[in-house]
């Protein structure tokens, strides 16, 4: 297909964000005649992340869900807890599976265009039109306009400039490891222990078992620093052989991850610039305090492919209500000043509240007296030395 100069929609950027955009586009009948352009350094799919969620209502093809636990389990050097949920199931889709099947649909689309170029930098050029300007993609293969850009490969203008107090990065590495004997249950994923050695920051492990046989184990941080591939490599075997009672060798590593997702209160933008909309990470959707992101790209992509149907401009509103502002900022505070204490308050969630609920208030559905009542199950003074440091924060709107 030629490369056009102007397209009604660019899309940069062809993670988890630009490829749910893409799929919506192409399933809102009003804009089947709209022209879309693609572009990432790279259009192909790769097996470099797995995203994992509990909400499966906006996920575009059931099809991709590689595998879903009905059960979840948690674990702390005293106690450990498991429940089987009643109104969610946690799903874990591939982030290949995810690229194929959208790319795939992007190719045989008139409406799609895709590039492969290095994506350097957006602007809007105002003008006499009837639209008043136009937004501009500048990149290694040329510059391309169109009414609307969305994009989630820079970060916005004045990034280190917007107001942070609270910065941690979450980080991990994960192995896809086989065995040779039945050691699973595909039906529960341990979805945090914390049994695990706490010297760098709140640690914990999640095993993602997809048979008897096979599971992602992923050792997980969160603290401001990210630690040596070493250490990575040690915590991973360590907790191999001691909770799985597996030593090197014995074991075959089908697939390695690794990845860093920001935890912090910045304040993400919702435009670049004029007629240019950030997404994903770079558009602030990234749950500060877990760290999740998928089921949020879901509702905002889908969320902007409907007012553009409706002929109107995207939101404008894409961070969370206030009062959950405020909780992940009370949490990462814990979080970044005392991650013992952190560790207890994880406890005494998961002892004194079904996982059902815990999730729904992750994922922000909860009203605010049950909001309460999961604040009253968990240690009271952390969070008031939190309320105290952060009052600056929580006063001016979070």
């Amino acid at each position: 297909m030629a490369i056009n100069r102007h397209y009604d929609f660019i899309i940069a950027g062809a993670g988890a964000a630009g490829l749910s955009l893409v799929w919506n586009l192409l399933h809102r009948k009003e804009l089947q005649d709209s022209r879309v352009l693609l572009v990432d350094r790279k259009l192909k799919p790769l097996r470099d992340k797995t995203w994992c969620f509990w909400d499966d209502r906006h996920v575009p093809f059931q099809d991709l869900i590689h595998h879903t636990w009905d059960t979840l389990a948690v674990r702390f050097q005293d106690a450990q807890f498991s429940e089987t949920l009643e109104t969610y199931r946690y799903h874990c889709v591939r982030s290949d599976d995810y690229a194929a099947k959208i790319l795939d649909m992007a190719r045989r689309s008139p409406a799609v265009t895709l590039l492969e170029a290095d994506i350097d930098s957006f602007e809007f050029e105002s003008g006499a039109s009837a639209t008043g300007g136009t937004a501009v993609m500048h990149s290694s293969e040329g510059s391309f306009t169109a009414r609307h850009i969305f994009q989630s490969a820079l970060r916005p203008p004045g990034f280190h400039q917007l107001k942070l107090d609270l910065s941690l990065l979450q980080h991990f590495e994960g192995w896809h490891i086989r065995t040779d004997k039945d050691l699973f249950d595909p039906g529960t994923a341990t979805f945090m222990d914390f049994d695990v050695p706490q010297d760098n920051g709140v640690t914990f492990v999640y095993v993602l078992p997809f048979s008897k046989r096979d599971a992602l184990v992923e050792y997980t941080l969160f603290s401001p620093e990210v630690i040596s591939d070493e250490a990575y490599r040690q915590g991973l075997e360590q907790y191999i052989a001691q909770r799985l009672g597996l030593e090197p060798g014995s074991y075959e590593i089908e697939y390695r991850e690794k990845g860093v997702i920001p935890m912090e209160d910045r304040r993400y933008p919702a435009r670049y610039c004029k007629n240019v909309w950030n997404m994903g990470t770079m558009g602030g959707l990234t749950k500060p305090s877990t760290g999740y992101t998928f089921t949020r790209i879901q509702h905002h992509t889908s969320a902007i492919a409907d007012a553009l149907s409706r002929g109107q401009n995207p939101p404008d509103k894409i961070m969370s209500p206030y009062r959950f502002r405020v909780y992940d900022m009370l949490l990462l505070y814990n979080l970044h000043r005392d991650p013992e204490t952190s560790v207890t308050i994880f406890r005494e969630l998961f002892r004194k509240n079904r996982f059902d609920r815990i999730l729904r208030f992750l994922e922000e559905h909860t009203r605010f007296d049950q909001d309460l009542r999961i604040m009253a199950s968990v240690p009271w003074m952390p969070f008031f030395r939190a309320i105290y440091g952060m009052k600056h924060r929580i006063l001016t709107g979070a």
